[in-house]
C-alpha cells in the first residue's frame, strides 16, 4: 500500500488532517476549513482522472 502513495497523495492527506484539526480547534471557521479540504480533495481527484483521447477531434 505504501508503494502506491505519491507526493500528491501525501499532500492531500496532510491538508485534510490539518483542516480537521483546525476545524476542531476553532468553531467559528469550520465552514472555511471544510471548503479548503473540499478544494484540495477535488483538485487531487481531478488530476487523477485520465485525459480524454484526442484522436478524431479534428
Amino acid at each position: 500500500m505504501l508503494s502506491k502513495l505519491s507526493v500528491w497523495s501525501v499532500v492531500v492527506i496532510i491538508l485534510v488532517i490539518g483542516a480537521l484539526v483546525l476545524a476542531v480547534a476553532d468553531d467559528n471557521f469550520r465552514p472555511t476549513f471544510g471548503d479548503l479540504a473540499k478544494v484540495g480533495v477535488g483538485g487531487y481527484l481531478g488530476q487523477m482522472l485520465p485525459e480524454a483521447k484526442r484522436t478524431g477531434d479534428s
